[in-house]
């Protein structure tokens, strides 16, 4: 069913509501819908909304509420990931994966490494990754559109996942010890714990970039014995997270 998102909350006792701009366009000009169908309007709270249109117009497109609940599917955790900047669609696959997998927040991360280089704001990059990180909660049901940050360096965004979240993870394939599976054994899911995951870039991280992360609390993590895809990385580790969280 089309799920829309909007940044206002809909009172409990509001039967109607009038959709514009954007999204009206794209409910008549891109998907076509016509009075009668339904629709799932989810609020700035994270309630779901079950509507049906009354009317459309490419200036507005008016429903009634016939339900609303929770939105139960945002995971029991907020992930960030720190995605090393990577080249063509691997940026565009890494953010619909790591969206659907339950990500909260992706930021693009300069390394030593990345062969592109972006200045954020000399490029329309962070807006399209945006638009992809919004079409991707509306397929899978997410309660929120994950957000794209602006791009960091990696000393940067080290120093903020070390002031912001409660557990930092750094895979990294030269490492051999770090066991992901007991760290994330030990993790207290109840408490709602904010992870930060870095993710390097094509050539992965430089050795000095791994012993940086160290001295900024970083956990150094091997994903096992092969070595993944930048664009797989992220998902396979959000992918343990879902796991050891919902599914055991």
């Amino acid at each position: 069913m089309t799920r829309l998102f909007i940044d206002t909350r809909i009172d409990e006792g509001v039967s109607t509501w009038e959709i514009g701009g954007d999204s009206a366009r794209y409910l008549s000009d891109v998907l076509r819908m016509r009075p009668g169908e339904e629709l799932i309007l989810c609020d700035s709270g994270r309630i779901d909304h079950l509507c049906e249109i009354v009317s459309v117009s490419k200036a507005l497109v008016a429903v009634s509420i016939r339900d609303r609940h929770p939105n139960g599917n945002e995971p029991m955790f907020e992930a960030t990931i720190y995605q090393g900047l990577a080249k063509g669609e691997r940026m565009d696959l890494s953010i619909q994966k790591s969206v659907e997998l339950g990500m909260t927040r992706y930021v693009p991360t300069a390394c030593s490494r990345s062969i592109v280089k972006i200045k954020d704001g000399k490029d329309n990059k962070r807006e399209r990754w945006q638009a992809i990180a919004l079409e991707a909660a509306r397929q899978c049901g997410r309660g929120i559109v994950p957000e794209v940050g602006a791009v960091k360096s990696l000393e940067d965004a080290l120093k903020e996942a070390q002031e912001t979240c409660d557990l930092v993870l750094f895979p990294w394939e030269e490492e051999k010890e770090g066991n992901l599976g007991k760290i994330l054994s030990d993790v207290d899911f109840g408490k709602h714990p904010k992870i930060a995951v870095f993710i390097g870039p094509e050539g992965g991280f430089a050795e000095e970039e791994a012993q940086l992360a160290e001295s900024h609390g970083a956990k150094l993590v091997t994903l096992g014995r092969r070595i993944l895809r930048t664009e797989t990385a992220g998902p396979a580790v959000l992918a343990m997270l879902v796991y050891r969280s919902e599914l055991i």
